[in-house]
């Protein structure tokens, strides 16, 4: 078989926290920070979170070097790739219909569902659709649940069934139940979805009404009678289901039209559903001494109605029973394939690799600007790699949307990567719909690195046992990190002795992130020798968490100077602390968020915050200036408020002190008592600046100061409206401020901050 969804996500690890002890960082006054604590080592309480990383799987000329096996692609935006139809497994065997005609707001819902076993599978556009169809078998279940939302009961009366169309029947693929695990799977990228069919299948009910379509005139379905079911009536606050058998022996794709009367309170609707349906199943059967037979849904599921046999089809003994083989089938589906074909990428343009050589040595002489003009060249000319290279140099540079834009160009051509760091994407945007969605075609390109991503949403929507078998299935091929996740999940369900096993056997197979978390084990249980030994490991295989713990432990006992080496190491991939400096966030009215290349490993951030501390110890400023700068800007909180400190205490550039505040007010889930903290400190050196202490007076500062005070009260009390008697007071003192100090930029602060207190009533 050609199809299934296989299994899928990117290079996704956990990340590990540095489990702050909670350092008091209120401003008070115009001393603004305490002195920040320092943490110690502390395991993830989670198997995964939002990738760090996307896939680089390409050479120097542009070629996609990742050796992963993918099977023959049947898309879902375009016609199959091979020829002949795919045949997938059905995870989803009830699929709702809209009903239409019920324009006003009736005193009821109706709603209609499909239940079958096969379903021939048309993507959009194939059929002169824009959505694409699903078309199921004769004899299914079409479900009408009829429910009563008003104090009258709801009646339906009648149905009426007209075929408005017999088109010929043009599918991709089909869909079938699986009602139990087939004996052999020789492809292992269908395990997973047959194991999803298996639980999503359930028998059809006995239909209440047949509907036979080939019968002309239109058959009707109405008054009440010994052999139907109508009327249908539904109590006030009740619901009522009337099961429907649609039948026919035409294999054309039959459109048909159900209309239904309703009657309640003296009024009648008359709603529809556009519905379809065939008899061609589009399997066969395959014996040694004759030719392939088309095989009837009856024959094939026994609970789909057949009016030839009302009573319904003989169960089959186990003798009956056919072997059951799930496998990619060949291109001409003479043919079964242990592995899957791979998809080619789409062809490339002529002049792309010349164009993506001539970018990457510009990449590598650090024109960027001139590598990605020509990377966009090749890219706008249709070539996939250029586009996927593209994509990452945006990427790295922040431009997480124009990433995104060009890695959708690269997966149009079939560059199976593209969709793993398009799920990453999704991830950190918190969709994870469309990860998932992204995830699942990445599977459906045969590529089981795409199992450890899909792995994390699942976990991430409470699904832990499809995540462990994905990441099972997973680890078993070497990929990297789903052993490491499978861990971290037995360690937080409890079962110690197991995630041990694959902690160690994947730090054995040069997962540094595992070697880590075996640091962690070895911390925790008493054993230092051995946290030495596995953060050693981590730290030598170019990993910035165990070069941090590993520094974080020499420090705790008296080996500053070594710690200090291992944190500068780790803290490289930030960039130099003389660029940092260099470099400052965006002023207030800027709103928009401060980075310093791409998306950081945790170790590499806790690295240059430690660095910064230990040089604040020592009062060196201008060093602790550096290295905070660094970690700041990929949003490390204790960086940032210490940045503010040592503006605002060391420097005294309040300007720089309020524009890592505003900074800090963008910061995604920074705690509540921190800008609480920053509120009631720029508060107070508000009124400091105003002339109420030992400072002199300065309305301007004071107003910019007071400014940042009610931005961080009003953004507390979207979340807790005990904090807006602080905001109130905060704008009040700012426009007084702004008065007093007859600055245009503070009068327009006023403006602002009170229009905003007004709109909130």
């Amino acid at each position: 078989m050609a199809g299934g969804a296989v299994l899928a996500a990117t290079d996704v690890r956990a990340w590990l926290p540095y489990a702050a002890v909670a350092a008091v960082s209120a401003l008070s006054g115009l001393t603004a920070l305490a002195r920040p604590g320092r943490s110690r080592p502390g395991p993830a309480a989670e198997p995964a979170g939002p990738p760090s990383e996307f896939r680089d799987a390409t050479a120097e000329d542009g070629r996609n070097t990742s050796a992963r096996t993918s099977r023959t692609e049947s898309r879902a935006d375009a016609t199959p790739v091979a020829p002949g139809r795919s045949v997938y497994e059905m995870t989803r065997p009830v699929r709702p219909v809209p009903v239409q005609g019920l324009a006003d707001d009736p005193p009821f819902a109706v709603r209609a569902a499909v239940h079958s076993h096969v379903a021939h599978i048309a993507s959009p556009g194939l059929l002169g659709t824009p959505e694409a169809v699903h078309i199921p078998l004769t004899g299914h279940n079409l479900l009408l649940t009829l429910t009563a939302t008003g104090p009258d009961e709801v009646v339906l009366r009648s149905l009426r069934a007209e075929v408005t169309d017999r088109p010929p029947l043009r599918a991709d693929g089909v869909a079938l139940a699986r009602p139990r695990m087939p004996d052999l799977v020789m492809s292992a990228d269908l395990l997973e979805s047959a194991q999803r069919a298996v639980r999503a299948y359930r028998r059809l009910r006995s239909p209440d009404v047949a509907v036979l379509l080939d019968h002309s005139p239109a058959p009707v379905l109405a008054e009440a009678g010994a052999d139907t079911a109508l009327p249908l009536t539904a109590a006030p606050g009740a619901s009522a289901t009337l099961t429907c058998a649609p039948v026919t022996d035409d294999g054309r794709w039959v459109r048909w039209r159900l209309t239904a009367e309703i009657a309640c309170a003296g009024r009648v609707w008359r709603p529809w559903w556009d519905l379809a349906v065939t008899a061609t199943t589009g399997l066969a059967r395959f014996s040694p001494d004759a030719a392939p037979t088309p095989a009837p849904v009856h024959a094939l599921y026994h609970d789909h109605y057949d009016p030839r046999a009302p009573e319904g089809q003989r169960a089959p003994s186990e003798t009956d029973r056919t072997f059951q083989v799930v496998a990619h089938t060949s291109r001409d589906g003479r043919g079964v394939l242990e592995m899957p074909s791979r998809p080619e990428p789409g062809p490339e343009p002529p002049g792309a690799a010349e164009a993506i050589r001539r970018a990457d040595a510009l990449t590598r002489a650090g024109d960027l600007t001139g590598a990605a003009e020509a990377y966009r060249s090749a890219a706008e000319a249709g070539s996939g790699q250029a586009a996927y290279l593209l994509a990452g140099l945006a990427r790295n540079q922040g431009d997480l949307d124009g990433a995104a834009h060009w890695y959708e160009r690269a997966a149009a051509r079939r560059v199976p990567a593209a969709y793993d760091n398009l799920g990453v994407l999704a991830m950190l945007r918190g969709d994870l719909d469309e990860a998932e969605r992204w995830y699942r075609r990445g599977m459906d390109a045969g590529d089981w690195a795409a199992a450890v991503g899909l792995g994390v949403v699942r976990e991430k929507r409470g699904d832990e046992a499809q995540a462990e078998e994905l990441w099972r299935l997973a680890g078993k091929r070497d990929v990297p990190n789903a052993d490491q996740n499978l861990a971290v999940l037995y360690e937080r369900q409890g079962r110690h002795r197991e995630a041990g096993e694959l902690f160690t056997r994947a730090a054995g197979a040069g997962d540094v992130q595992a070697a880590v978390r075996l640091g962690f084990r070895c911390h925790e249980a008493g054993d230092r020798d051995g946290a030495e030994r596995w953060w050693h490991t981590a730290a030598d295989a170019g990993s910035a968490d165990g070069a941090f713990y590993l520094g974080l432990l020499l420090v705790s006992e008296g080996r500053a100077e070594d710690g200090e080496r291992l944190w500068e190491r780790a803290a490289a991939h930030l960039g130099t602390p003389g660029r940092a400096v260099a470099r400052t966030p965006p002023g207030p009215e800027a709103g928009t968020a401060y980075r310093i290349g791409a998306a950081a490993e945790p170790g590499e951030v806790y690295a240059a915050y430690e660095l910064g501390l230990l040089h604040w110890e020592r009062d060196d400023h201008d060093a602790a200036l550096a290295w905070w700068t660094l970690a700041a800007g990929t949003g490390h909180v204790d960086s940032v408020f210490g940045l503010c400190q040592l503006y605002l205490n060391v420097r005294g550039d309040l300007a720089e002190c309020l524009r890592w505040g505003y900074f800090a007010l963008d910061i995604e889930g920074v705690p509540a008592d921190r800008v609480a903290a920053l509120a009631a400190g720029m508060r107070e050196v508000a009124e400091q600046f105003a002339g109420a202490g030992a400072y002199e007076s300065d309305p301007g500062a004071a107003a910019e100061a007071c400014s940042l005070a009610a931005e961080a009260y009003r953004r507390l009390t979207a979340h807790d409206s005990a904090h807006r008697p602080a905001w109130e007071e905060a704008v009040r003192r700012l426009v007084a401020l702004a008065e007093s100090s007859g600055s245009p930029r503070a009068r327009q602060q006023a403006a602002s901050a009170a229009a905003r207190l007004r709109t909130t009533g």
